[in-house]
C-alpha cells in the first residue's frame, strides 16, 4: 500500500545513501562478480522502486532483487535442452547436434589464434575460403568450394555471382517457402536476378526449360522441395535432362540441393537418391548445400563445383558479408574429415542415431524406463530432407501431463503428444541425456502413483 504524508517522508529518509549500500559486506560478492558500476546502476533502479511505491529499505531483500535484475539483465534464454521428438535434425533444437570428438578437434583451433587468413607456405595474408577445397575435391569431386553462413547465403551469392540483371530458369513446381520465411523467387529477386518460372506446379518438363532459354537467360536452377513433395499426377524432368539441355542451350546448371547428402541413406530405411558426388560427377555445373542437415554439422552453406563459377563468387563483395567465421570452419572441415574417413557413423551424432537398430532402442528405452510401457514409434529424419519418409523406431509412454512436467525439467526435455500420450523418442537421445531423462521418467512414475493414492 503507498503510504502519504509523514510516513512516505519517513520511508525516503530511511532508504540509506549509495556509497553505505555498495560498501556493505552483502554487496561485496555481487560488486565481484559484476562490477561496482553494473552494480550501483541495478541498486538505483531498486531504490527508485521503492520510492515510487514509498516502501522502507531493507538490505536482504535490496540484495535480492538487486542479484535478480543483473542475473537477467547478463544472461541468456538460451540454453540446453534434450530432444525427446523424435526427430533427428531438429530445427528448432538446432538442427544437428555436435559429437565431443568433432568439438574437441575444432576447439583446438577455435580457442586460440589459427592461419584462418594466413598462408603459412608464403608467410603472408590468406584466403579463408582455401581451406575446405582439397577436402571438398576429395569428398564430392568438385573442381573448387566456398563456404557461407548458410545455405540461403550460398544460393544468393551464387545467383549474385553469375546472373545479375538476367533470367534464371526455375521449375513452378519448386518455388518453394521453408522454415523462417526462405523463398526461392526472394533469394533469385536479391541476388540480382530475374525469376524465369517454367511448367505448372505439378508438371515441368525438359522442354519447358528448352523453350524458355533466350539470350537473357544466365542459368537453369533446380531446387530440391526440401519441407514437402508432390504426389498423384506429377512429372519432373530428371538431373541429366536438365543437363542436357544446359548443355546445349550452352548455360549453367545449377542445384540448390539444400541437404547436404553425402552418403546414400538407403542402408539406414530411407528412398535411394543422388548424393552430392553424384550430381556433380553427372555434370551438374554448381551445388549449393547446408551443412547443418545431412552433413551434420554446424550452420553453414557450401558452393561447390566449377572453378572459374566459384572464383566469380569469391571475388564477389557480398562474400565478405556473408562468410562464415573460424567456428564454422573448424567444426565442419573436421565433420567432413569424418565422411572422408568412413568415419561418420562414429564421430557424426545423426548417423549414430540412424544407425542405432531397433533392438538397441528397446534395450536403451528398458534401461531408461525399466517399469514404463515401451511402444514402438516412427522416427523422422527431420530438417526437410526427406519430408515424406519416416523410420521405425522406440518410445517410451507416460500420460499426457507428463509433456509438461518435463519441459519443466533442468534440462527441458522436449517429447512428443501422440494417441493422447506423451512419448519419449529414445532414438533422438544422445548418450548424455541417458541420465536425466531416467531421473525424469522415475519422477514422472512417482508423481503418478502419488496421485493415484
Amino acid at each position: 500500500m503507498r503510504k502519504t504524508g509523514a510516513a512516505a517522508a519517513d520511508s525516503g529518509r530511511r532508504i540509506p545513501s549509495m556509497d553505505r549500500i555498495l560498501s556493505s559486506d552483502s554487496f561485496a560478492p555481487l560488486i565481484a562478480d559484476f562490477s561496482r558500476k553494473a552494480v550501483k546502476d541495478a541498486v538505483t533502479r531498486h531504490l527508485d522502486a521503492l520510492r515510487e511505491m514509498q516502501t522502507p529499505f531493507d538490505e536482504q531483500h535490496a540484495l535480492a532483487a538487486t542479484r535478480a535484475m543483473l542475473m537477467t539483465s547478463t544472461s541468456s534464454t538460451l540454453r540446453p535442452v534434450i530432444n525427446a521428438t523424435g526427430i533427428i535434425i531438429h530445427t528448432n533444437l538446432g538442427r544437428s547436434p555436435i559429437d565431443h570428438s568433432i568439438w574437441q578437434a575444432a576447439q583446438e583451433i577455435v580457442r586460440g589464434y589459427s592461419n584462418l587468413e594466413f598462408d603459412l607456405d608464403r608467410g603472408e595474408r590468406g584466403a579463408r575460403d582455401e581451406h575446405l577445397t582439397s577436402l571438398c575435391q576429395s569428398l564430392f569431386g568438385c573442381e573448387a568450394a566456398i563456404l557461407t553462413n548458410n545455405n540461403a547465403a550460398g544460393t544468393l551469392l551464387l545467383l549474385a555471382s553469375i546472373a545479375a540483371k538476367k533470367e534464371v530458369i526455375v521449375s513452378r513446381g519448386e518455388l518453394v517457402e521453408i522454415g523462417g520465411g526462405f523463398r526461392i523467387p526472394d533469394v533469385i529477386q536479391q541476388g540480382g536476378a530475374k525469376l524465369r518460372e517454367v511448367g505448372t506446379t505439378n508438371r515441368t518438363r525438359a522442354r519447358d526449360y528448352a523453350d524458355a532459354v533466350t539470350k537473357k537467360t544466365a542459368a537453369i536452377l533446380r531446387v530440391h522441395r526440401s519441407n514437402f513433395d508432390i504426389i498423384g499426377f506429377t512429372e519432373t524432368p530428371r538431373i541429366d535432362e536438365l543437363i542436357e539441355v544446359a548443355r546445349a542451350k550452352k548455360v549453367p546448371m545449377l542445384y540448390d540441393e539444400g541437404s547436404g547428402r553425402v552418403v546414400d541413406l538407403a542402408k539406414y530405411g530411407f528412398t535411394t537418391a543422388p548424393t552430392i558426388r553424384d550430381v556433380i560427377a553427372s555434370g551438374v555445373d554448381v551445388v549449393t548445400c547446408s551443412t547443418d542437415k545431412l552433413i551434420g554439422a554446424t550452420q553453414g552453406g557450401l558452393i561447390l563445383g566449377r572453378a572459374s563459377i566459384i572464383e566469380r563468387c569469391r571475388k564477389h563483395p557480398l562474400t565478405r558479408a556473408l562468410r562464415a567465421g573460424k567456428e564454422s570452419y573448424a567444426i565442419i572441415a573436421e565433420t567432413l574429415r569424418a565422411f572422408a574417413a568412413n568415419k561418420h557413423e562414429e564421430r557424426v551424432t545423426i548417423y549414430r542415431m540412424l544407425s542405432m537398430s531397433t533392438e538397441a532402442l528397446r534395450d536403451r528405452a528398458k534401461k531408461i524406463g525399466p517399469n514404463a510401457t515401451i511402444v514402438e514409434t516412427e522416427c523422422a529424419l527431420g530438417g526437410g530432407t526427406t519430408p515424406t519418409q519416416t523410420i521405425p523406431s522406440i518410445g517410451i509412454e507416460l500420460p499426457t501431463d507428463a509433456y509438461d512436467r518435463l519441459l519443466r525439467n533442468d534440462p527441458p526435455i522436449i517429447a512428443r503428444i501422440q494417441n493422447d500420450k506423451c512419448i519419449i523418442d529414445v532414438r533422438t537421445l544422445i548418450d548424455e541425456d541417458l541420465a536425466p531423462v531416467r531421473r525424469a521418467v522415475e519422477s514422472t512414475q512417482h508423481s503418478a502413483l502419488s496421485t493415484q493414492h
